[in-house]
Formats: structure tokens, sequence, C-alpha cells
């Protein structure tokens, strides 16, 4: 076992929003489509964003009420004890583990107002595919999707299936939020395929235009 093994999760979570958050203080971030986000247009919403650009949403989502779905391996031990350090709730489970129960109180989450953040290609990837869990819940709800990235121009690219964006200090980002998108047509498997390829183009295309505005490395 190595010796970052031993050392427990959620002590490293809360170290991991440390360093996030005084990297964070010194980012210039231009935030754009915010409002789409407003409970005065969306109350409810399903927020997807790739497992490997969560640092900038992180850092301008906090304080917003916004539950994350995080995995319920070690990594997402980590990631839980970062995000409830920066004020976020989650819930735990995913596509491999615990991830019927864990869309079950989603669905009850979002019938009641709540905002939920999706990584729909994690825990495991592969990047930058599109999982069907949170089409499913928008069919489910008549919530809409919206997709959000964040990208820095000076980054650090973690050796890992995501490829983690980790932005150097006083880095130009950008933090994105894109239009809403609705999942019609009902349930059957065929209509949800359609909508999910759909979700996964617009976040790619999304992410390739965030990365041009912030004058980051494009398909990292």
């Amino acid at each position: 076992m190595s010796l970052l093994n031993k050392i427990s999760p959620r002590f490293l979570g809360r170290i991991a929003w440390t360093l996030v958050s005084l990297i964070g203080k010194t980012l210039s971030i231009d935030v754009r489509g915010i409002d789409r986000l407003s409970p005065e247009k969306h109350k409810s919403a399903i927020i997807v964003l790739w497992h490997g650009r969560l640092f900038v949403p992180m850092i301008c989502l906090k304080k917003r009420g916004v539950y994350v779905l995080v995995s319920e391996h070690r990594d997402g031990e980590i990631i839980t004890s970062s995000l409830e350090a920066a004020g976020y709730d989650t819930v735990r489970g995913s596509s491999t583990r615990g991830g019927a129960r864990a869309l079950v109180e989603i669905i009850k989450l979002v019938k009641k107002g709540a905002q939920i953040a999706f990584t729909p290609d994690g825990p495991k990837g592969p990047k930058w595919k599109v999982q069907a869990g949170a089409v499913y819940v928008a069919a489910k709800t008549g919530v809409p999707i919206i997709p959000i990235i964040g990208s820095a121009k000076r980054s650090y690219y973690f050796n890992s299936w995501d490829s983690f964006q980790f932005p150097k200090p006083f880095s130009k980002s950008v933090f994105h939020v894109g239009e809403p998108y609705y999942v019609t047509g009902g349930m059957d498997a065929e209509n949800i395929e359609f909508h999910r390829a759909a979700v996964e183009k617009m976040l790619v295309d999304l992410t390739e235009e965030t990365d041009a505005l912030a004058g980051a490395e494009r398909g990292k």
C-alpha cells in the first residue's frame, strides 16, 4: 500500500479544498452565463460537467445550494470531503456503485426544487463520454440539463483517466454556463440514447469554446 493510500480520504479532501481555495483566490475568472442558473430562471436543474474540470466550477458555484453526485470509490471520498469543506451538499453513488439508490434520491431532490451537479463521464471514464444517468433524471422530472465548463490558460494536467485540469496561480480562467437542454420524447432506450449523445456533443462543444476563450490547451 502506498503512503498516499494510508492517509484518510477525508483529511486529503480537506487539504485539497484548502489548496483549491487558496489558488482560486489568485485566479482571474471570466464568468459567463451564470444567470442561467438563477432560481428565478431554473429553480430545479441538472448541471453537467466533466470530471476533469471540477476546479473552476467548484469555486464559482459554492454557496449556491447545489447538490453534487459523487462516486462511492476512494477518490469519491476525497472529492466529497473537499466539496463538504467548501459548503456543498453531496449525494453518493455512481454508475458502478449505489447508482439506483442515488438516482432515486436525486429525483426526489429535483422534484423538491434542487439543482444537482453530475460528472457524467465519472467515476472512471472514458473521458468526455457521457453516461445516461443525468439524461434519465431529466426525462423523468422534466427539468433542464445545463452544461458548465471551467478552464484556465495555464494549468497542470494530471496523468489520470480524466486529465484533471489544475490551474496554476494567477492564471486567466473562464467559467462558462451553457444553454439549457430539455429531454423530450419519453423514456424508451432509443430516445434516451439520442439525448445522451446530444448532451455529450453539447458538453464537448462548450469545452472547446471555453478552452478557446481561456487560451487553454484544447482537447486536454
